[in-house]
């Protein structure tokens, strides 16, 4: 029986060969998973398609507070409110209030869910503010299982950012 022993050479290119079979790829997944660069593959979408349009217009003439405004329409089981993650932690107590009255619409039956619209955010700020409707919601009651959020790419320089929430029928 005869036995192969590596050179130091043949070492190298065994360790060169499994660094490219597990970095390489890493790196491809990371370059097209990444927004920034998508300009050279495929556009990022203005907003989500198809499911942005499952949660109704917020009506003009709603409930309204002039510091933070926050629209309802009962009828339509749709709601919208302002939003800063950068100023806000949490919902102010006008928007939760808003939530309760909102749960009351007729929309709003067992096998509804609750379409929550958000902007395309960094993870920190998506997380301050998915957080701060989440434990509004919980307030109320709403388990977490009959929440669906959904993105939508907002405007350039935006620092507040309209947050629409609608009952959507489970299909």
């Amino acid at each position: 029986m005869q036995r192969y022993v590596l050179t130091e050479r043949g070492k190298l290119l065994v360790a060169m060969l499994i660094v490219l079979l597990l970095v390489l790829p890493a790196i491809i997944i990371f370059v097209r998973s990444s927004p920034e660069t998508n300009n050279w593959d495929e556009p990022v979408p203005k907003s989500t398609p198809d499911l942005i349009q499952l949660l109704p217009a917020a009506p003009e003439n709603s409930n309204s507070d002039s510091n933070n405004p926050v629209n309802i329409d009962l009828d339509a089981g749709n709601m919208f409110f302002m939003f800063s993650p950068e100023t806000q932690t949490t919902l102010d107590s006008n928007t939760t209030s808003a939530i309760g009255q909102l749960l009351t619409s007729p929309k709003n039956t067992d096998t509804s869910k609750i379409a929550v619209e958000i902007p395309q955010l960094s993870d920190d700020e998506a997380a301050v503010l998915t957080t701060a409707i989440t434990n509004a919601l919980s307030t109320h009651g709403v388990p977490l299982t009959d929440v669906v959020f959904f993105v939508y790419q907002p405007d350039q320089d935006i620092k507040t950012y309209k947050i629409n929430i609608a009952f959507q029928s489970a299909s």
